[in-house]
């Protein structure tokens, strides 16, 4: 139908941005025609740029009730986005589909069920997208980034590459295709890829993890005159921290700034009051990805088996992949409840967790690889502890209202690196399981070390050690005649021949670096055993690898930095009654492993105290951590109502063990 001129001029208004003289031309021409659908949509889009989400969903829903008119039914799905209510925004955009091809409503139907985990339609939906319209680059940014979250990355990187020439300026595809080119092991591509959207902190970690040490400095100088890029290439606080002059107030930004980028859907819901509590005993539940065969649970699992179920109600709620069976037969004699919500989206999983009654929500993976902070951030419970996986502030005060720490990764002077309260455990915050494997000991020969000489060994990722780091080990092998760097194998030649050439131009002999493979746990402790000393990384510091070394007798020897993942080492230590080993500066490092090197009576005396520690050891102590823990999730209930800016951090008293 053609346009009269009356209905000209509201829509050229509108479109110039001028909303006041829009709504005034839509007024004259609904004074005149009631029933006026055009003018009523555009009221509707006037409101939509306000973001007076319910004004634009009651125009939109009075429209229809003249026509079914599928601008009208896209502009509703828009609406009822911005109100949070998915469901409707789905059969908004499904019924503006019914009535016409719109590439729009298909990208951002695709869109929603995307985020909420629905990929096989979302895929059907982007597909039609880009088959209405071909240049619809928006689509084909976003279907690249549906394959990439389902682990599809060759069949990414042609679709990204569509979107890129397409839409060159839209970093957000630069980002995928980065991703895609690293998980095809393409390291050297993804760099380019990132480079020309200066996403520096991509860089730098890809570097740091290839061990391409030759032009990382260059790329952390960058990182660090610049961190905080477009947020469509912005990455992850976590790699972050690996970075030398990284302090904890940029790392808190950092966090801040991606939970707005990643996570701004879930930030914006509306977030419903809880009723007081009514519950005889707190019910705790705990959110994360790697309730198997994983580090968390090698850490947790004991904690789960001792809590009181007097004292508290457990709930796992799991995301990640089933639990394998040597933690299923566990978890199954566990005076506790387990969620499987694998499939459910961010909206859905807080759902389940706000039916189950949950008091505190512990994030047990944060901001680390494969974590959902989008779950807490649409507060299913009353109270959000951050605990174990992410070393460091999430950033952002709906994420988390606490985190747990201790007096040495988060002494009170530090309130200030985060934005949650800090709540500290007597001893370290890292629990440890008394039932972990020891191990089987196993000779020199089986491991592939030498028939004799000192081992130094860490088994850090290749992506904690800094050159400067290295620049040690190979001074104390220049000093330590006949001695060998023990490191884990990174399972990628490259970066082998690229350690090995570091090693080289430092002046030692590539011979001395040895790797060790993966293997499993109680072979890896078996082995342990061989080591002389453990060198950590200091930047972020060992966390799981150093309590392993201490459970197999291996002294650690730490530098503590300013952040909470280079102080981890130092918490470890001191909760195991080992301060000595914990030093500051480069030489004071540097000196101590030489001296201990140097010295067989020494170190073996020192060995013989690690030893003998254990049965006894705070750090070792599962009971007496389970009930630590649940004194300080009855602390943080008691502190939660209390304003946020008003309260202390908690300390908990050293008290005894109570069993």
């Amino acid at each position: 139908m053609k346009q009269t001129r009356q209905e000209q001029i509201a829509i050229r208004l509108y479109e110039q941005n001028d909303l006041a003289g829009a709504a005034s031309a839509c007024d004259r021409l609904l004074s005149k025609n009631p029933k006026h659908l055009v003018a009523w949509n555009i009221q509707a889009a006037i409101q939509l740029q306000k973001q007076n989400f319910e004004s634009a969903e009651k125009i939109l829903q009075n429209a229809l009730r003249i026509k079914k008119d599928p601008d009208v039914c896209f502009n509703l799905g828009l609406a009822r986005s911005g109100l949070g209510n998915i469901d409707g925004a789905i059969e908004a955009y499904r019924n503006c589909l019914a009535l016409k091809d719109h590439a729009n409503a298909a990208g951002n139907l695709a869109n929603l069920l995307t985020n909420e985990r629905r990929f096989d339609e979302a895929e059907k939906s982007y597909r039609q997208s880009i088959q209405i319209n071909p240049r619809y680059g928006f689509a084909w940014a976003n279907y690249g980034g549906l394959l990439i979250k389902t682990a599809r990355h060759a069949e990414a990187e042609p679709v990204l590459r569509k979107a890129i020439e397409l839409l060159p300026a839209l970093k957000m595809s630069y980002g995928y295709l980065g991703e895609a080119l690293e998980r095809l092991n393409r390291p050297d591509e993804a760099i380019t890829v990132y480079r020309l959207s200066e996403a520096h902190g991509r860089i730098a970690g890809l570097l740091r993890q290839q061990a391409d040490w030759q032009t990382l400095p260059a790329a952390d100088a960058a990182f660090l005159d610049h961190p905080f890029p477009d947020p469509a290439t912005s990455s992850s606080a976590w790699p972050a921290i690996m970075v030398p002059g990284v302090t904890p107030e940029l790392h808190r930004e950092m966090g801040r700034r991606f939970a707005l980028s990643d996570y701004a859907v879930s930030l914006a819901a509306k977030v419903s009051p809880f009723p007081a509590d009514l519950h005889p005993r707190l019910k705790i539940g705990y959110l994360s990805a790697d309730f198997s065969n994983h580090a968390t649970m090698h850490l947790l699992a004991g904690v789960l088996e001792n809590h009181d179920p007097a004292v508290i109600e457990v709930h796992l709620f799991s995301y990640g992949p089933e639990l394998d069976d040597t933690y299923t037969r566990r978890i199954d004699a566990m005076p506790l409840v387990l969620h499987k919500m694998r499939h459910l989206s961010d909206r859905l999983a807080a759902t389940e967790i706000s039916s189950a009654g949950i008091d505190i929500l512990v994030d047990l993976k944060g901001y680390t690889t494969h974590g959902r902070p989008g779950i807490s951030a649409l507060r299913p419970a009353p109270v959000i502890v951050s605990w174990l996986g992410y070393p460091g502030s999430l950033g952002h005060e709906r994420l988390a209202d606490f985190i747990i720490g201790d007096r040495v990764v988060t002494p009170a002077e530090h309130a200030a690196h985060f934005s949650e309260t800090i709540a500290m455990m007597p001893f370290s915050y890292q629990p440890n399981d008394r039932h972990r494997a020891r191990g089987t000991p196993v000779t020199r020969s089986d491991a592939g070390l030498p028939d004799s000489g000192f081992v130094f060994c860490c088994f850090n990722q290749v992506r904690k050690i800094n050159p400067v780091d290295f620049d040690i080990w190979c001074s104390l092998l220049a000093e330590v005649g006949g001695s060998v760097l023990w490191l884990l194998d990174p399972k990628d030649e490259r970066i082998r021949n690229r350690l090995r050439s570091e090693m080289q131009a430092r002046g030692i002999s590539p011979a001395r670096l040895i790797f060790a493979p993966f293997c499993a746990l109680p072979e890896h402790i078996g082995r342990l055993r061989l080591a002389d000393i453990f060198l950590d990384t200091q930047q972020c510091n060992a966390h799981t690898t150093a309590s392993d070394a201490l459970w197999a007798g291996v002294p650690v020897i730490t530098r503590i930095g300013d952040l909470f993942a280079s102080r981890v080492a130092a918490s470890l230590l001191a909760a195991h009654g080992f301060p000595e080993l914990i030093t500051h500066e480069k030489e004071q490092y540097f000196e101590l492993a030489l001296a201990l090197a140097r010295d067989p009576s020494r170190l073996g005396l020192l060995r013989k105290r690690l030893a003998d520690a254990l049965p006894h050891s705070r750090l070792f102590d599962t009971r007496a951590f389970a009930r630590d823990l649940e004194r300080l999730f009855q602390a943080i209930w008691r502190d939660h109502t209390i304003p946020r800016g008003q309260r202390q951090p908690i300390v908990l008293a050293n008290e005894p063990a109570v069993y």
